[in-house]
Order: structure tokens, then sequence, then C-alpha cells
């Protein structure tokens, strides 16, 4: 691989910790080129010649250009947003012995789990706020960027079984180490002051952990790449990259990045959902095809 392209994708993965980064990524980059960007509540005018994108959920994203003589045939390439992590649930901390404190998480996705243990990690994700000027929910980016917790390994000799396989219970050893003393009630004021809201404007939240660890290039020749959320990050990156340099003058080109395949698919935003579809319809009238 292109060892300029290579740099460029692991800059990608780095401010991508979430799918909601990585569409965020991605509207930037799009923005920076004149792409228009339309809303689901509103009306949609459309010109060929023109190119546009549109949103779902902050974390599922379509790109499409119209050609200046209109649409004959579509390309479109697909992926999608999200990546195998752990999400953490409502009021997370765990308070253990009265010493530590614990964040009460849920595996995501189809992932290994030994990766995941003797890392820095941290916490990103969005917040959903009720805006105190216009009464409306909003959403906010977050990411403490810092190492904040971690998933440790116990010492060999509490599990000398260890090296010959063993089934993680999520909810007993994957729990990550947040605090010891006196931390608990101290996570969301933490999550509020990374928004930059008060705590309690908090109303719901969306937050994953992260590893820390930056990507790296390696092999005899550099011709391997390691990084968290390569799956399904790279192949966004990549379709992203192709769609923009690519020729669009004979055919519709989509750019279909899609969130949740890790978990089936199934939700408003995700490849099984109407949104594709309810995007190209609404292009073709907009257009004033049959």
């Amino acid at each position: 691989m292109n060892n300029s392209v290579s740099q460029e994708l692991l800059k990608f993965l780095q401010k991508s910790p979430t799918a909601f980064h990585a569409v965020q990524q991605m509207k930037s980059e799009l923005l920076a080129v004149d792409f228009t960007e339309l809303k689901e509540n509103q009306r949609w005018n459309i010109e060929c010649g023109k190119h546009y994108f549109v949103t779902r959920n902050d974390s599922s994203l379509i790109a499409f250009t119209i050609p200046e003589n209109g649409i004959d045939k579509m390309h479109i390439l697909t992926s999608h947003s999200d990546s195998p992590t752990f999400k953490i649930k409502e009021n997370p901390e765990i308070e253990v012995e009265k010493h530590y404190v614990k964040l009460n998480v849920e595996k995501y996705g189809g992932m290994l789990c030994a990766p995941w243990f003797d890392r820095p990690l941290s916490v990103a994700g969005r917040v959903i706020i009720k805006d105190k000027t216009n009464g409306q929910f909003t959403s906010k980016l977050v990411n403490i960027d810092r190492d904040l917790v971690m998933i440790p390994n116990l010492a060999i000799h509490m599990n000398r079984e260890i090296n010959s396989g063993y089934n993680y219970n999520a909810q007993k050893d994957l729990l990550p180490l947040y605090g010891c003393g006196s931390p608990k009630g101290t996570f969301m004021e933490q999550i509020a002051e990374a928004a930059g809201v008060e705590k309690d404007e908090i109303l719901g939240h969306d937050l994953f952990l992260y590893n820390r660890q930056e990507g790296s290039i390696w092999g005899a020749s550099e011709e391997f790449i390691s990084s968290g959320r390569l799956d399904d990050l790279q192949c966004a990156f990549a379709s992203l990259q192709g769609f923009l340099s690519g020729e669009k003058k004979e055919c519709m080109a989509v750019h279909c990045v899609l969130d949740n395949e890790e978990v089936g698919s199934g939700t408003k935003q995700g490849a099984a959902s109407t949104f594709l579809f309810d995007t190209l319809i609404r292009v073709h009238e907009a257009l004033g095809y049959d």
C-alpha cells in the first residue's frame, strides 16, 4: 500500500473513535469540496451537475453526485461506520468492595476479547441534551481524549489455565477499571465537561470504549497496517477516497456508509433500514422522474 495513503488512513482512524466521529470526518471532507448537505426533514432542491450528502442518526451517511445529463445508471459503494467495541450502559459506575470503581459495559459486535486487555482506553460518543434557549433536543460529540480506563489482566497465579483457553464473562472479566478511592459519581461529570454542558443537561448518551493506541505501519517493506477500528473504517475511508477521485460523468455515484452492521443492521440507520431506498426515491422525485 502507498505509504501516504496509509498515513491518511491512520489519521482518519485516529480521529474516528466512534461511528459518530467517523461520519463527522466524512462530512468535513465532503463540505470541503463543495458538497451540499441535505436534511431528511426538509425539502430537497437538487440540480444536475451538483453533489450532495445526507445523514441519519449522525452515524450513517449517503453522498451522491448527479451527472450533467441526468441519471441513467448508478454506481453504489457501501461500507459500515461501526466497529466492535464496548457500549457503556446507563448509570455505569459500579463500586467494588468499597475500594474501586468499574464501568458497567456490554459487548457490541463480533469482537476478539483478548486484545482489549491491558490497553489504554478512553470513552467517546455523543450525548443528548435539551437546549435551554429553544427547548430543542440536540446531540454533542464527546471524546475524553486521554487514557481514562483499562481492562486489566489478572496475574497468572490467579488463573493457571488462562493460556489453555478461557471463556470470558463480559459482566465479570471485561468491566473496565475507572478509579480507586472515591471516584464514584464523577464519570458523568467528566462526560459533561468534555461536552461543554452541565451534568443535569444530559438526557441520554451513546458512549463507547475505544483503544487509545495509535495505529502503525510495519513489516519488512512497511506492507502491514495495525490499528483499531479497521473493521470497517478502512472500507469507509477507501470508498470515500475512490468516490471523490473517480470520474462521475455518466452515472450517479453513491457513497453509502451505514451504522450497526455489527449488531445485525436492523436499526433505522442500518443496512436493513429504508435509508438508502428513501434517499434514492427522494432524489428521483426532486429531479422530476416518474
